[in-house]
């Protein structure tokens, strides 16, 4: 039931938002009474907090699981392209995660900022400084190039509908342009 009611208010939070959405609004989705809902989470932040840890999760898997891709510039494609792969309604709570964060309590807002350095943002900074050091990036801060690479991610992981198409040919574009800039000619 758990998982149910946290896959039910993930939907209805990326399609509505935070506060756009009730507790009995998610009770009667998922066919149960606010009583069994609250059963199992102690409030909304709580269940916020249940959705932001479960996907943190899923993404951390992606992030280790590209360490058998490569180094460098195939590593980095290869994870955004398995981003990409997620289901639309999975990669919103990215952009869920960043606007909504504010509604966690604060104990849970520091621990799950903690755990997303730890288990995502670091790693990705760790995959660019062993690309500069191995020569196949230039010399530039590794938590810049992280938050460049997210904020052009950011625009497709709007809710399904609501953002930019997100075919291969798109997610292609969107990593050329990070790799290689618009410039046509170097020389």
């Amino acid at each position: 039931m758990r998982e149910r009611i946290i896959s039910t208010a993930t939907g209805m939070f990326v399609q509505r938002g935070y506060e756009g959405v009730a507790m009995r609004e998610i009770a009667e989705a998922c066919g149960i009474t606010k009583a069994a809902l609250y059963y199992h989470f102690d409030g909304k932040p709580d269940l916020l907090n249940a959705i932001f840890v479960t996907y943190l999760a899923e993404i951390a898997e992606v992030v280790e699981a590209s360490a058998g891709h490569g180094a460098g510039e195939p590593r980095l494609r290869w994870l955004v392209e398995q981003l990409f792969a997620l289901p639309p309604e999975q990669r919103a709570i990215m952009r869920l995660a960043m606007h909504e964060v504010g509604q966690l309590q604060p104990q849970q807002r520091a621990a799950f900022a903690a755990d997303y350095r730890a288990r995502f943002i670091g790693p990705l900074q760790q995959v660019v400084s062993e690309g500069t050091s191995s020569g196949a990036f230039t010399a530039k801060d590794p938590a810049v190039v992280v938050w460049v690479l997210l904020g052009m991610l950011y625009p497709f992981f709007a809710p399904p509908g609501a953002g930019p198409s997100t075919g291969p040919d798109t997610v292609a574009d969107l990593l050329d342009v990070f790799f290689h800039g618009l410039v046509a000619d170097r020389s």
